[in-house]
């Protein structure tokens, strides 16, 4: 195993700046904070405002624009500037591991690089994207550019298929957006064309089906143009019964499917020619479909040398939701709700997975695995008081929405397993780096970032850093509203396998 370069620990007796540190977790001290200040004071020596890293490079924004990465967005996905800073600051040259791949940012560096990896993801969506993108020296550039002029020449005629609408994407296009996309489905499907370049085609297809809609991605839901028929009918519904209409959302206007899918197309094209024109080293990547909760019991122990990953955010977004139409297109009989329960817990909706995860553990022969990752959640003094607190604060009524305690709660048991998986699958001295906001809710402070490491130390796992982005995460405005601001911290958290531990499995 290759000595990797660590960030030397600071001494206990160093001073952090007092912004990094959370003097203070309930609004106004209504509920007990002791066991959150103690993990504070503990780990505040880890905690590092680094340059290094920014808001802009954990999130999708840095790869808007760049070679392959930004063909799909995946605005929940962190960039490809992140994952090459980290391989090269912990020397990462072994296998790598990416738990909740999405649009596939880790292994498609890996790949640049010479680098194995592997990578496990849910959502179709970013299946159609790990496809298209890891076939960039496959592609037949020349086929591309005269699929690229007729399309040129096409004028989209009357399609016999309708769009495979579910209920939340209900009236998502104008009549002819809806017509054109169904059009071009079968136009693409028409041509003679090699395996490789019909998944692209899919691929582009979907990743201009938001240009075209009424839709907008917006954290836990999709934004609604007021020209949508859903608004109309739900606006001439309120306006029966004296409410007042819904706020106007005009997003301008909406380009036809034919001249987006000509521009993403020509920067298709633009992209493979030029990196066709690069060598690429010799790796293999693999992207593994489904559960990561399912999938990562089953893996093989002591294979991977570094974990590069983001895990969905404690923040109620839900990806079902937001990716509805992309989903919809490319799964028409995938049902929503199924696929949104075998998602990490980070909505209201989400249901307890204890129950799926005890019988799985004991369909692999981990049935006391399964017991002694449980108690690490059920013993942790942190969680128990952010339980509790959030507990008082629904009974004052400082909370809307009673989803948010067994959320959290769910959120942390899950990740834990998560964390204890991830620890039985790395050789000793990996490298973990794990990107995450803290949150809050009802006037509690959260802290993802510590509680995570805490959680990580406990199976097994050293602390080595966690570096803080110099730009912190505000509130929501119901939050801001009522309790005030209060900066919360974004978090890039580091830990090192140790070469002991009862969760080797």
């Amino acid at each position: 195993m290759m000595q990797l370069s660590l960030i030397p620990l600071i001494e206990q007796s160093d001073q952090k700046p007092v912004d990094l540190v959370y003097t203070s977790l309930s609004h106004d001290n209504v509920c007990p904070q002791t066991e959150r200040l103690t993990l504070e004071k503990r780990y505040a020596v880890l905690l590092e405002e680094s340059e290094e890293f920014n808001r802009k490079l954990v999130s999708y924004q840095a790869n808007k624009g760049a070679l392959v990465h930004g063909w799909i967005r995946y605005r929940e996905g962190f960039s490809a500037q992140l994952v090459e800073t980290l391989i090269n600051k912990f020397n990462l040259t072994g296998t790598l591991l990416e738990p909740f791949a999405g649009s596939t940012t880790t292994l498609l560096v890996a790949k640049m690089l010479g680098i194995n990896a592997v990578g496990i993801e849910l959502l179709p969506p970013c299946h159609l994207a790990w496809e298209a993108k890891s076939k960039i020296w496959d592609y037949d550039v020349e086929q591309l550019k005269q699929i690229y002029a007729q399309l040129l020449e096409t004028q989209p005629a009357e399609s016999a298929d309708k769009f495979p609408h579910i209920t939340i994407t209900e009236s998502a296009f104008s009549r002819q957006n809806e017509n054109d996309v169904m059009f071009y489905t079968d136009w693409f499907k028409q041509l003679n064309l090699r395996e490789p370049e019909k998944t692209l085609c899919q691929l582009v297809l979907t990743s201009i089906l938001e240009d075209v809609s009424y839709t907008r991605k917006d954290g836990q839901y999709l934004r609604w143009d007021y020209r949508a028929l859903k608004v109309q009918n739900r606006n001439t519904l309120r306006q029966a019964l004296g409410k007042k209409q819904t706020k106007k959302i005009d997003f301008g206007a909406i380009p036809t499917v034919k001249e987006t899918l000509q521009r993403a197309f020509s920067t298709v094209i633009a992209d493979i020619t030029y990196l066709q024109t690069r060598s690429l080293p010799q790796s293999r990547q693999t992207l593994l479909k489904g559960n990561t909760l399912l999938i990562l019991p089953t893996l093989e122990a002591n294979q991977f040398a570094g974990v590069i990953t983001s895990p969905p955010y404690c923040n109620r977004y839900d990806y079902t939701r937001t990716y509805a139409l992309e989903i919809a297109y490319l799964q028409p009989k995938q049902a929503l709700r199924d696929l949104r329960q075998s998602l990490l817990s980070c909505t209201v909706e989400n249901r307890p997975k204890l129950n799926l995860l005890k019988k799985h553990y004991q369909s692999v022969g981990q049935a006391t695995r399964y017991q002694d990752i449980l108690s690490v959640v059920q013993n942790n003094s942190v969680l128990k008081e952010i339980n509790q607190a959030l507990q008082t604060r629904w009974q004052r009524g400082d909370m809307n929405n009673k989803g948010v305690l067994t959320m959290v709660e769910q959120y942390f048991t899950e990740l834990t397993f998560v964390f204890a998986e991830i620890f039985r699958t790395c050789q000793q001295g990996a490298i973990v780096a794990f990107v995450n906001d803290n949150v809050r809710y009802g006037g509690e402070i959260i802290p993802v970032d510590l509680l995570s490491t805490q959680l990580a130390e406990t199976v097994g796992f050293e602390p080595i850093a966690v570096y803080v982005l110099p730009q912190r995460k505000g509130n929501s405005s119901q939050q801001m509203g009522k309790f005030g601001r209060e900066a919360l911290r974004k978090s890039i958290t580091i830990w090192k396998k140790r070469a002991h531990s009862r969760f080797h499995g």
